[in-house]
C-alpha cells in the first residue's frame, strides 16, 4: 500500500499532530488505505492507523467533500462491476 500513497501513514499522523489537518485531508493516502491493519501491527506506539484514516475520510465527507463522483464513472464499469462493489465503494468514497 505504501507505494501507492503520496504520504506514508506515519506522515499523515504527523501532519495531524502538527495541526496540518487540511494537508492530510488533501492527501491521496487517506483514500488508498485498505484498513488491512498491517501498519497497526507494526506501529511501535500502538496507533490504530486505519481508525485515523477513517476519521480523516469521514471528516472530509461530512464537510461536503467528495472523492468519487458517481456520474463520472465509465460506462463499462457501471455495466460490469457487481452491485456489492458499488455499495462498498460509495460507503467509503461518498
Amino acid at each position: 500500500m505504501g507505494a501507492s500513497m503520496d504520504l506514508l501513514p506515519h506522515q499523515v499522523v504527523r501532519l495531524v499532530q502538527l495541526g496540518c489537518v487540511e494537508e492530510a485531508l488533501a492527501s491521496r493516502a487517506i483514500w488508498v488505505c485498505a484498513s488491512c491493519l498491517a501498519c497497526s501491527a507494526r506501529c511501535p506506539r500502538g496507533v490504530s492507523l486505519p481508525n485515523v484514516m477513517e476519521a480523516l475520510r469521514v471528516t472530509l465527507l461530512r464537510s461536503g467533500g467528495r472523492h468519487v463522483d458517481p456520474a463520472g464513472l465509465p460506462e463499462h464499469v457501471l455495466d460490469n462491476a457487481p452491485e456489492q462493489a458499488f455499495v462498498a465503494g460509495f460507503r467509503k468514497y461518498t
